[in-house]
């Protein structure tokens, strides 16, 4: 299943469609994104394998919204590539570099990135993001991806001189508005030919800066999982930026400029295009 926050509704996405849960549904599942995430997913699934869907509304006509509007909670692990690991010399740890990024910057795969003012050192980072599907505490890595609702793109955005500011306590720096785009769509573990080997690429203005697969990760989604519930108790909804490849702006004295195009791309999960914009 690929679930879509359209138009501040839930949806599923076919092919070019967008087809709205609550009408294909008959009422039975909200239009509230956050109420099928939390409380409705198996009711959305049975409406997506209940057979051929009608009445659907062109994707090119609806705004995508991010997949998961308001999590409870918004997790960034950093430095968990072992190219990213290399590029910035930093020795890899022995568990998970885990930040907060507020749900407050979450953003649509197609939204602008908003530049603050006075800011320069604003970064791209490419990450697939996982979603989690109900309440895990002290969950083993064996049984970790029964947990999980589904994959999307992400881009962490950083503005490096905040995030560096703060000593090793990177949350306010990758968490200005805007700052993290997720979608297209939250797409089902089942619809992946191998969830564990993905590619992942990011381009800026074309030019491709970021091309890896996630089987680079250092510490994988299932061991993610059971790192995050060994510390507290992990929600349906709460949603993680697993960590970027190499190929960030600040390993090449690069940052973005108003004008800017990123695009993201992890395969099997569709694509992202983010313009950068000045804050007014």
């Amino acid at each position: 299943m690929r679930f879509v926050n359209a138009d501040g509704r839930g949806g599923l996405l076919a092919g070019d469609e967008v087809f709205d849960l609550a009408t294909v549904s008959g009422g039975e599942v909200s239009a509230d994104p956050m109420t099928v995430i939390t409380s409705q997913w198996e009711a959305a699934l049975a409406a997506h394998e209940q057979g051929a869907l009608s009445g659907g509304t062109p994707l090119a006509s609806v705004r995508l919204g991010p997949p998961v509007p308001h999590p409870g909670a918004c997790f960034g692990i950093g430095l968990n590539y072992k190219s990213h690991a290399e590029e910035t010399g930093a020795e890899i740890a022995a568990e998970p570099v885990t930040f907060t990024k507020f749900p407050a910057c979450l953003a649509g795969p197609h939204d602008d990135v908003v530049l603050p003012a006075g800011k320069a050192m604003n970064d791209w980072e490419a990450e697939l993001v996982f979603v989690m599907a109900d309440i895990a505490r002290r969950t083993p890595k064996s049984a970790a991806l029964d947990h999980v609702l589904g994959f999307c793109c992400g881009q962490d955005i950083s503005e490096r001189a905040t995030q560096f500011a703060g000593g090793e306590q990177f949350s306010m720096g990758k968490s200005f508005d805007t700052f993290g785009p997720t979608g297209p769509a939250l797409v089902t573990l089942d619809e992946l030919d191998d969830p564990a080997r993905l590619h992942l690429r990011c381009a800026i203005n074309g030019e491709v800066k970021q091309d890896a697969y996630t089987d680079d990760l250092i510490f994988d989604v299932p061991s993610l999982i059971e790192f995050l519930s060994s510390v507290l108790t992990v929600r349906a909804g709460d949603l993680c930026f697993s960590g970027t490849p190499s190929g960030v702006g600040v390993a090449q004295g690069q940052f973005l400029q108003p004008g800017d195009v990123i695009d993201t791309e992890i395969e099997g999960l569709g694509a992202m295009r983010n313009t950068c914009v000045a804050e007014a």
